[in-house]
């Protein structure tokens, strides 16, 4: 690969928008209620949360045109079993923090989550530099060693050509997850967390297991303070 495709592809990871990244970078941040601390017991049991937006539509937005009662009921199949899917995700990565999950009559908390993920465009400005060794009239052996290329834009010399940046739109998705503890004896929501994720040509269930990892990444995380994390892609899971 070229110095100026590497170049191109640096622009897109600082936003962590490559198709091919190596990495996932989600916003998270979190807000507890004052006094609440994480000690024991840790237990907690799911609570469902509404019924999620379908791909394409964002939780809270208005639904879209009406469907057949058949269609309807196909939808809230793949939602309950998305739902599922991502609830065993979450549950796996509570285990990794110390949450044990119990009945709800013997849990501390009740824990529930939504989600959602809508298309988006993003502007991206990309620097490309031209290798000033090679070019369409081929290298040139200079008096004092090193290549130099007989023609550059502004006649003769080293071939130096300034970089060129250019703008283009970029086909996102916007994902983002809640996660809600409640105590379980008072209703009072204790603890909740944010995580946000962009990614160019993803979908939703590609970044989830990353943004549950990510959302429970130091927890539980300082009040109110949005940080980002960035987790390795695991090839061997999709």
């Amino acid at each position: 690969m070229g110095r100026r495709a590497v170049v191109a592809l640096g622009a897109l990871g600082v936003l962590g928008l490559a198709g091919c990244a190596s990495t996932v970078t989600t916003e998270v941040t979190a807000f507890r209620q004052a006094g609440w601390q994480n000690d024991a017991p840790r237990t907690y049991a799911f609570e469902r949360a509404p019924v999620q937006a379908p791909a394409g539509q964002a939780a809270g937005q208005p639904a879209q045109a009406p469907q057949t009662q058949q269609a309807q009921q196909v939808q809230a199949q793949d939602s309950q079993l998305e739902y599922e899917t991502y609830q065993a995700w979450l549950a796996e990565a509570l285990a990794g923090v110390g949450f044990e999950q119990t009945p709800p009559g013997q849990a501390r908390y009740l824990v529930s989550m939504d989600y959602g993920a809508v298309p988006g465009m993003v502007r991206v400005a990309e620097t490309y530099y031209s290798d000033p060794w090679y070019g369409p009239w081929g290298p040139y052996w200079g008096p004092y060693g090193g290549y130099y290329r007989p023609y550059g834009p502004w006649g003769w010399g080293p071939g130096y050509w300034p970089p060129q940046t250019v703008v283009r739109d970029v086909p996102v998705t916007f994902s983002s997850l809640r996660i809600f503890f409640k105590d379980a004896a008072s209703g009072k929501r204790v603890y909740q967390i944010t995580a946000r994720n962009t990614t160019e040509g993803g979908s939703l269930a590609g970044v989830m297991p990353y943004m549950i990892r990510s959302a429970l990444t130091e927890f539980p995380s300082e009040n109110g303070r949005p940080r980002r994390v960035t987790l390795e892609v695991d090839k061997d899971k999709k």
